[in-house]
């Protein structure tokens, strides 16, 4: 039987291909985003935030798909609102936005619920443990960021077990070798980020966000 409060052996057993497919995604989408607001600022600052999360979740979805599409034993559903990563049947994952620490949003359906909670042991035969995660990005509203790669468990919405930050690697299919990049807060975007916060503060809607 897994634990699924060990992150070590659950890290070890998504294998470094997929954890680097992951974090990839949120550099490929955050890339998305920044061009986005540095084309089209104005556009950017009325967006709501529903919007810009949905805006984010197709970039993030399309890069998933892109990376881990000929990863053996990953399957990937894509059926209207149901987007999942399912690995060798054991591991389902969802792409989410994180608000600091580790809080995600959903709608309360009741199979948004189940997908959030773990089975209970005792109801689990030996080998068909199956655990679901949650992948995505740390979401800084204030600044309209998008942070580190994410991977958490929880059992049950609020009830996080622990989350994990994903070193962030460039998969450029082009490269033959995966370049570290350079730490966040090196960002070129301060002006376009300073744009965007004035634009803010000149529309009255975005106190809504």
């Amino acid at each position: 039987m897994i634990d699924i409060r060990d992150k070590a052996r659950v890290l070890d057993e998504l294998g470094d291909k997929v954890l680097e497919a992951l974090a990839a995604s949120v550099t490929g989408a955050r890339r998305d985003f920044l061009r986005y607001q540095g084309t089209l600022p104005d556009f950017a600052a009325q967006a709501s935030s529903r919007g810009s999360a949905n805006w984010i979740h197709d970039r993030l979805w399309h890069h998933v798909r892109a990376l881990l599409d000929d990863i053996d034993d990953v399957l990937l559903i894509d059926l209207g609102v149901t987007r999942e990563v399912v690995l060798g049947g054991r591991y389902r994952i969802r792409m989410k936005r994180h608000h600091p620490p580790a809080q995600v949003a959903t709608y309360p359906t009741q199979t948004a619920m189940h997908f959030m909670s773990q089975a209970p042991e005792q109801l689990v035969l030996e080998g068909l443990e199956q655990v679901n995660l949650i992948a995505g990005y740390v979401w800084f509203g204030d600044s309209s960021e998008i942070g580190a790669a994410v991977l958490s468990l929880r059992d049950g919405q609020d009830n996080v077990l622990w989350v994990h930050e994903l070193p962030e690697t460039d998969l450029d299919r082009s490269a033959d070798v995966a370049t570290p990049l350079p730490p966040r807060d090196e960002h070129e975007n301060t002006q376009v980020r300073l744009r965007l916060e004035r634009l803010r503060s000149d529309d009255p809607r975005s106190q809504e966000l």
